[in-house]
């Protein structure tokens, strides 16, 4: 804190010198000469907002701005956003009448496709506007980012968890629950209309001790239960991972910056880059659209209203979305609803003060009916809804040194439940419900039952951030700084894992007919994690300056957070310099961290069943249970945030209309959060029964015998570096042809590494060998992930009639994982009693561990060995600027290749063809 007071004052005293006062003005007004109340205006370096006046006229005094170049963004809704830049003299500017045009396809240009910008956040920035959004069908913000390099297209979807992880490859197996795979996304962070949508209090999910991290979910049968289908197993649940972006719907997006690279110090608790949303507000006619699609439906309704000249606007917005798995047998569904309302106003003689109070809330509807083909009549719900109040205030100063203040509060809670029953039929059941190490005598119920399992989760979150900006002048150099604090306090107050112990699931129970050691389920109140806690501050400058008569930019800060207690410093820079008047490069270097989430730190209790003794004749007042119960506490006071180190360099080419945008980037990611499996092992006493008639048998200790368990902990085990290129060029429209042409390519390679060795487990087949293995101990993961997608699009755009026809070329030219050439032959292995055999010389013909040794091509399997295309077509229509109608077809040509694996499986990459219409209407 005295580092920055003692920063703030010299800035101060360098502010004295030079000041100059400016007064800038204009009127906005739309096509047809009508002036625009209410548009909003940003002054982008300033990080400040004024609104035009009921004539369409604004003003703005700026002091001691010195000689930079301020850029000035208006945005209405319904209208193309407007970007000028000026550099303000003691006279003034006055910018006359600006003409907003309305946004339709008969504009003669718009956006077409995502745009790689040095004028955003970061020098990998990905700009999305609005043209662009309303032309995309989509049914969740996830179906937005198709534009995003090296990623395959993919048609609108609501039957997975969307999750977004950026630059990186992960190995196809993984079904999105890779602990790589989850560390990634849950390093992205998701910040809309200023905050962040946080997932660090999702808490839904089994235990993580008792089977890992990737398989600790509640999860459906295979098929989803549907007979018939192939269908993997599904699951709703996504702690642990990024945000599920199934729950934003995508209507009332104003723009979307995708941050791949280095994110500005004002943005903390992140590793892997930001999603910064920014959602309409103020005044808008009426908006309606329907889309209709071969599995889903959605509808839409968004309106602002003016409601006097000194009382703002309101704007509201509904989203109804109804989807299937698959419409010819609607068990598998994905339904939600969301609503919120927006209510912007000025206050003050000049409109100084701008503060904007925002209501969401949602409701989600995820699961699998009972079939009625399904002997075991499972069931499988994951609900949710979600309410949120966030408030947004910016106060506009006239001073020397501080331009604007802003303060950003926000409260949601949310309730989650996870619910799964499922039909049971063994002979009868051993339950034992200690909660406590020792030996316990355990319980014998009906062994016809429904299991059912309840997680129950109430996150709440609440969140400050105090933002100020000023600017202060060092010689010729005018400097804009940005400086603030955060503060965010995150708990979960759910019921937690509400499990019956004498009706227990089928993966945690034990039956006569699997009489082995087990781990097993007590019940978890998650209300006894203790609040999670950070807070953060940062500074960062943002400057220009002539260097060789080019313009340098140069974006630099540091920001010191405080996560869990564990202190942490983050320097980011995004430096970019003109070359020549048409090429500009671009170098980036910065430091991040990721608080653990709830769940990680305080995962509950894991217990571990050994039964000793199972003397069970048919009548229980005549029978004896006795089992061995291993209680493990974890503790979270090792488990650090993790964090990521990036390299980065840019370029920006521009021929004429042509544009060509290079990244080169170097990421290395550390400490990331996963599951290590320990084992323990245990001498305990065998026994002898002798039955005695209408009594309870005799227990006699005859002596010992060697046992073992498993059980996982958290740490910071995993570690990544990731190197890629990603390329993005746009041509001018072809006059002849109407067509402009887009092309984005990446390639990316990931080196995974873990520091603990791997366990698999093997089905016991040599009882009579007594040094068999039943699990293989294998070096830590040591492989290489290479992936490499490219899309070739053209846009038809004829103005005159509002026709734009886009079609798309998907191609897939590169998914391959390369394992350690070991990494399929055993370090060592465990017997049925516990001992641990080292294999010095692997011999895969040994009788005792040549069932452990994978061969190369089993590892592999998943590589792709050829170029898969895809293509799609999409078309938009417009009738007198009002409605609009859109059709749309991904693998429009039904291309369905095929490959065979090296294991002999048939793969089919691309899916079906999908098929969508969408109806939109303003008023």
């Amino acid at each position: 804190m005295k580092l920055l007071y003692t920063l703030l004052l010299s800035c101060s005293l360098f502010s004295a010198f030079g000041q100059q006062n400016a007064t800038i003005s204009g009127k906005v007004s739309a096509p047809s000469g009508q002036a625009l109340e209410a548009v909003n205006i940003k002054i982008v370096e300033l990080n400040q907002y004024l609104n035009s006046n009921k004539d369409g006229l604004f003003k703005v005094q700026l002091s001691n701005i010195g000689n930079a170049i301020l850029t000035f963004e208006f945005s209405y809704i319904g209208y193309q956003k407007l970007t000028r830049q000026v550099k303000p003299t003691a006279n003034g500017f006055d910018f006359g009448t600006l003409v907003m045009q309305e946004l339709n396809l008969s504009l003669a240009t718009i956006d077409i496709n995502a745009k790689r910008s040095y004028e955003g956040s970061s020098n990998s920035s990905l700009l999305i506007s609005r043209d662009i959004i309303e032309r995309t069908p989509a049914l969740s913000l996830s179906d937005l980012l198709n534009q995003i390099p090296n990623r395959k297209v993919t048609p609108p979807s609501l039957q997975n968890v969307q999750n977004l992880t950026l630059r990186s490859t992960f190995a196809p197996t993984t079904n999105n629950r890779g602990a790589f795979e989850m560390n990634n996304a849950f390093g992205v962070a998701i910040i809309v209309d200023g905050n962040a949508i946080s997932n660090n209090m999702n808490m839904q999910s089994f235990n993580p001790g008792m089977l890992g991290v990737s398989n600790s979910y509640l999860s459906s049968g295979n098929s989803y239960g549907l007979s018939g289908t192939s269908t993997t197993s599904y699951s709703g649940d996504f702690a642990f991972g990024g945000t599920d972006l199934r729950q934003i719907p995508a209507d009332n997006i104003e723009s979307i910056e995708v941050i791949s690279g280095v994110a500005p110090a004002k943005y903390g608790d992140l590793s892997d880059g930001a999603l910064i949303v920014e959602r309409q507000a103020g005044k808008a006619p009426a908006y309606l659209r329907m889309q209709l699609r071969d599995n889903a439906t959605s509808y839409g309704y968004s309106q602002g209203f003016k409601l006097s000249p000194k009382a703002g606007a309101l704007n509201v917005g509904l989203n109804y979305v109804n989807s299937f798995a698959d419409n010819r047998d609607k068990i598998k569904a994905y339904r939600r609803i969301n609503a919120s309302t927006m209510y912007t106003n000025t206050f003050g003689k000049e409109q100084r003060l701008k503060n904007t109070l925002s209501i969401d809330y949602g409701q989600n509807l995820d699961g699998i009916k009972r079939d009625p083909d399904d002997i075991s009549k499972t069931v499988t719900k994951f609900n949710s809804w979600n309410f949120s109040v966030a408030n947004r205030s910016f106060y506009r100063l006239n001073t020397n040194f501080l331009k604007s203040v802003s303060l950003n509060l926000r409260y949601a809670e949310g309730h989650q439940v996870s619910y799964k029953e499922q039909y049971r039929n063994d002979p009868y059941a051993i339950i034992s419900d200690a909660t406590t190490t020792g030996i316990h005598e355990g319980s014998y119920v009906p062994g016809i039952y429904t299991a059912q399992s309840l997680i129950d989760g109430r996150p709440i979150n609440a969140s400050a951030k105090l933002d100020f900006n000023a600017d202060f002048k060092i010689g010729n150099t005018t400097h804009f700084l940005g400086f603030g604090m955060s503060y965010d306090y995150g708990a979960n107050k759910g019921l937690g894992q509400v499990l019956d112990p004498t009706r227990p699931r089928a993966q945690t129970s034990i039956t006569p007919t699997s009489l082995t050691s087990n781990r097993s389920e007590r019940y978890y109140d998650f209300a006894l994690a203790i609040p999670q806690q950070n807070v953060g501050l940062y500074v960062e400058d943002v400057f220009k300056l002539n260097l060789f008569k080019r313009e340098l930019n140069v974006r630099g800060g540091l920001r010191y957070d405080i996560q869990n207690a564990l202190p942490s410093f983050s320097p980011r820079i995004n430096a970019n310099y003109s070359l020549s008047d048409n090429l500009r490069i671009g170098l980036a270097y910065g430091l991040a961290f990721k608080s653990p989430s709830l769940a990680q730190r305080y995962p509950g209790p894991v217990y571990n069943e050994i039964p000793l003794v199972n003397a069970y004749n048919g009548k229980v007042a005549e029978s004896t249970y006795l089992v061995y119960v291993n209680r493990y506490d974890p503790t979270a006071s090792n488990i650090k945030s993790s964090k990521s180190q990036t390299f980065e360099f840019t370029s920006q080419l521009k021929l004429k209309d042509y544009r060509i945008s290079l990244a080169v980037f170097s990421k290395q990611s550390r400490d990331g959060i996963s599951t290590v499996a320990q084992r323990e092992y245990i001498t305990l006493p065998s026994y002898t029964v002798t039955p005695v008639p209408n009594q309870k048998p005799i227990i006699t200790q005859t002596g010992t015998k060697n046992y073992s368990f498993t059980y996982s902990t958290f740490n910071n085990d995993l570690r990544s570096d990731n190197d890629g290129i990603e390329l993005i060029a746009n041509t001018p429209q072809i006059s002849a042809l109407a067509t402009s042409f887009n092309l984005t390519a990446g390639i990316f390679r990931t080196k995974y590494r873990t520091n603990s060795p791997r366990q698999s487990s093997f089905t016991d087949e040599g009882t009579s060998r007594p040094d068999y293995a039943i699990i293989g101990i294998y070096e830590p993961t040591n492989r290489t992930s290479y992936l490499s997608n490219a899309s070739l699009s053209s846009s038809t755009h004829i103005p005159k009639i509002s026709l734009i026809v886009s079609f798309i070329a998907d191609f897939s030219l590169l998914q391959k994982t390369v394992q350690s050439p070991t990494a399929g032959i055993p370090l060592g292995y465990l017997t049925r009693d516990g001992r641990y055999i080292t294999v010095t010389n692997p011999d895969p013909s040994n009788l005792d561990y040549g069932h452990l040794i994978k061969p190369s091509s089993e590892i592999n399997e998943n590589n792709v060995p050829k170029i898969i295309p895809n293509f799609h077509l999409s078309l938009a229509k417009e009738i007198r600027k009002r409605f609009r109608f859109a059709f749309n077809v991904y693998n429009v040509f039904n291309y369905q290749p095929y490959y065979i694996s090296t294991t002999n499986n048939y793969t089919f990459p691309n899916s079906a063809p999908t098929f969508g219409a969408e109806i939109s209407l303003k008023l």
